[in-house]
């Protein structure tokens, strides 16, 4: 068998395919078509439209699901024509630059195909355009003078915005503004979403409105007793040469303070003030906004109001009332762990909980009984009505709501024994009897958007188009629309109707870009270092795979507790809007076998599984399961080279350096960027939720405790003004280096924020693996770009 560098050899076009591949990645005009399918519900109705990917642009597509039609859903050719001399630009039909677009019926006219109206924003204005006339007109210009983020009242007269550090009330009709509180400041910021990754994640003022209209429930984001972290700006924007050190404020675990939320209620019409008597709460995972989150809501008397606590260590949640009256507080019920209290399954997304306050309800998401599931809470009495689902399998995602039904519609994952664990059904669920109703459950991920989904977040900024009002479930609850996709098929969309009937396939993706003789990653299976748990992952072959040569072997890892890495779905369906699959996919193409697998001590699946890595949070998807993994696979696969096996974290995480200092013997070259070190992670968003508050009196070591186990290359990568991720946690491994004689690689960049894969960092990563494993250099020339080089 021959070494993959001996034979068929050319560099060059081996680099123009990985390149290929990271061109996939978050970006609209990548190639890939219909991959995901964002569906916008008209009104009430089971009509819906969503925008389809063509080679030449883009068509809006309606479909009508009582009907079983999808045709377009207006004249394309005569907006563009009217848009053109409107604006004395030529608009190309199949291209038109809408930036948002609302449709909605014509109210002249009904039937089975009714005329729609659209509004649209393009070339600074807002535009309308009615299929009846066939006309296009300019409504107004985008106005630069209102408030960017505001929150307005339910009956649209009023509303709240931030100036400054403080609330301002802005009557719509008459332009009259006042304001709403005056004494915030930098560090007691009125309507703030969390800060603790370094910077607010959501700018939308954090208010929520009663539904009289007559109040607003607030958070003020204290940081005042919160420690300043410094960062370095090498070369200011300024353009100035002397260095300049900014601070922002961060706590650490074991930490005195963290950042705080005070609760208020304010009244819009006399300006009184009312704080909850009730201590001030840690902003928790993951710095979204309290309300963007959820974690706050009004009952529908405009005067009770509810919010959730989560404790700094996540070791409690309470559900606490909140009489916006007179400021009195009621816990109304609390979960406890030893461990960890999980809102959600994925780290990075919303809560999963949804509040009912038509019925004083509330579904309460939990991990109690060991597996997530939803449960039905009084909140006039904070008692359990009901375990709404239950079982060995999770609930990953509450989709919608059908309250005239009492029926929920969840994903579920995990119910079938002999398929893949993460692969996600849709169900719908009775909330008063728990019957189970299978929607769709195929050997697939069946994705049905929601707003929580971190995906859907993703493709808010870069899939070219809005899809801040799509839904997968329609909101009479008739229909569902589902992405079917996995890791090695092809994407197809389907509109299924609440009974699980296939009433139309929508789209199937394009995947006309890939390289010539693309080979799909291949879903495995292997047994983890226990002899016992099951362990999922991916193997990535090259284009010009052959059997008959001999391929180093790439662990492609992440090695984090807050959630796993391997995709499930196919390009942008999977994890991190597929992060990880196209970037294994680039690597395996400069002539690697890449491998994914998902250890134990992440989420999606038990919470026995989870709490695999509680109190060492560099344990998760230990190394033992990663070279016990790959083991097995090179039984099956002779052509997999285990004496030439690498270790990159693209991502982050430990993983690129802790392969080599705990297996030197197995992990010839290995590749850290943005190093994990979870003493200099936010203590209330990270540190204190996987190891715990007293996480420094451990035994477990730190990296830099045991370098002299180093045998390996090591290439250690790190953005100076990484905030998430700080340089010091990669500098306490050099100093610890350099004290053990060790030689090493570094690549720190001034100008880098966190876990930033622009191309430079790509193009030295792959230069490292492919110089030490494969024993060749990338062409002198090469250069990689990715969407973060061209924003």
């Amino acid at each position: 068998m021959s070494k993959a560098n001996d034979t068929n050899f050319n560099m060059k076009d081996r680099v123009q395919r990985a390149q290929s591949m990271i061109d996939l990645i978050w970006s609209p005009k990548s190639g890939l078509h219909n991959v995901n399918l964002y569906p916008v519900w008209i009104s009430n109705t089971n009509v819906f439209w969503y925008v389809r990917e063509t080679q030449l642009g883009k068509q809006v597509r309606l479909v009508n699901a009582e009907e079983w039609t999808n045709d377009r859903a207006f004249d394309h050719a005569r907006l563009a024509c009217d848009l053109s001399k409107a604006v004395g630009v030529e608009v190309d039909a199949e291209n038109i630059p809408f930036s948002h677009m609302e449709i909605a019926f014509d109210a002249e006219h009904s039937g089975a195909k009714p005329l729609v109206n659209v509004a649209f924003t393009a070339f600074d204005k807002c535009w309308s355009f009615t299929n009846n006339s066939r006309e296009c007109w300019a409504l107004s210009l985008l106005s630069d003078n209102s408030p960017v983020n505001q929150k307005t009242s339910p009956n649209g007269e009023l509303a709240v915005y931030k100036n400054g550090h403080n609330l301002w009330l802005r009557n719509l009709k008459s332009g009259e503004e006042r304001a709403l509180t005056h004494d915030g400041t930098s560090d007691f910021c009125y309507g703030a979403s969390g800060s603790t990754w370094g910077e607010e994640m959501d700018l939308e003022p954090q208010v929520e409105w009663s539904p009289d209209g007559r109040r607003i429930f607030v958070v003020q984001r204290d940081t005042r007793n919160v420690l300043e972290l410094p960062t370095m700006q090498h070369i200011p924007a300024d353009g100035s040469v002397r260095p300049v050190v900014e601070t922002i404020k961060m706590s650490y675990p074991g930490d005195e303070h963290v950042e705080t939320l005070k609760l208020m209620s304010i009244n819009c019409e006399t300006l009184e003030i009312q704080v909850a008597d009730y201590d001030q709460i840690p902003t928790t995972r993951n710095g979204f906004g309290f309300f963007s989150s959820h974690l706050g809501w009004w009952a529908t008397d405009s005067r009770r109001a509810y919010f959730v606590d989560v404790s700094r260590d996540y070791k409690y949640a309470r559900v606490v009332e909140f009489d916006t009256s007179t400021g009195k507080t009621r816990v109304l019920f609390e979960e406890v762990s030893d461990t960890q209290i999980d809102l959600m399954l994925n780290a990075d997304e919303r809560p999963t909980f949804m509040p009912l306050p038509d019925t004083d309800e509330l579904l309460w998401f939990s991990e109690r009984s060991g597996w997530a599931h939803l449960y039905l809470y009084d909140l006039n009495t904070g008692s359990v009505k009901k375990a709404v689902t239950q079982g060995d399998w999770v609930v990953r995602q509450i989709l919608s709501v059908d309250q005239p039904r009492r029926e929920v519609f969840i994903q579920t994952s995990g119910r079938e024994p002999n398929r893949d664990p993460y692969y996600r059904d849709v169900c719908r669920v009775h909330m008063d009897t728990g019957e189970l109703s299978v929607i769709i459950a195929t050997d697939h991920d069946n994705i049905s958007i929601t707003q929580k989904d971190h995906n859907t977040a993703l493709a808010q900024i870069f899939s070219g188009h809005d899809v801040s009002r799509s839904h997968g479930v329609a909101p009479t609850g008739d229909y569902v629309v589902v992405t079917q996709t996995r890791a090695d098929q092809t994407p197809v969309s389907l509109l299924i109707d609440r009974n699980g009937t296939v009433v139309l396939a929508l789209e199937e993706a394009g995947l006309s870009v890939l390289p010539e003789n693309w080979q799909w990653p291949e879903p495995v299976k292997v047994k983890a270092a226990d002899d016992i748990t099951d362990l999922y992952g991916l193997v990535f072959r090259p284009s010009d795979f052959s059997e008959n040569q001999s391929y180093p072997v790439i662990s492609h890892v992440y090695n984090s507790p807050d959630l796993p890495w391997v995709s499930k779905g196919a390009f942008n369906s999977g994890m991190f809007y597929g992060y990880p699959y196209c970037d294994a996919a680039a690597i395996a193409e400069l002539g690697f076998i890449v491998v994914q697998l998902d250890g134990r001590g992440t989420g999606f699946r038990s919470k026995q599984f989870h709490d695999k890595s509680y109190g060492w949070a560099e344990s998760a998807g230990p190394f033992d399961d990663h070279v016990c993994g790959l083991r097995q696979l090179a039984e099956r696969y002779t052509y997999m080279d285990l004496e030439r096996v690498g270790i990159i974290s693209p991502g982050g995480g430990p993983g690129g350096l802790q392969g080599l200092l705990k297996y030197p013997d197995f992990y010839k070259v290995g590749v850290a960027n943005f190093l994990h070190d979870s003493r200099l992670m936010s203590a209330s968003m990270w540190g204190d939720k996987y190891e715990g508050v007293d996480r420094m009196t451990t035994d477990n070591p730190y990296p830099e405790e045991y370098v002299e186990k180093l045998k390996g290359k090591l290439l250690l990568i790190n953005g100076m003004l990484d905030t998430c991720t700080p340089p010091a946690g990669v500098f306490r491994v050099i100093d610890a280096l350099q004290k053990a004689g060790k030689d090493f690689d570094m690549l720190l960049l001034p100008n880098l924020g966190h876990a930033s894969p622009v191309g430079y960092v790509i193009r030295r990563s792959w230069s490292y693996l492919v110089k030490h494993l494969l024993s060749a250099d990338l062409p002198e020339d090469c250069k990689v770009t990715t969407v973060f080089d061209r924003a």
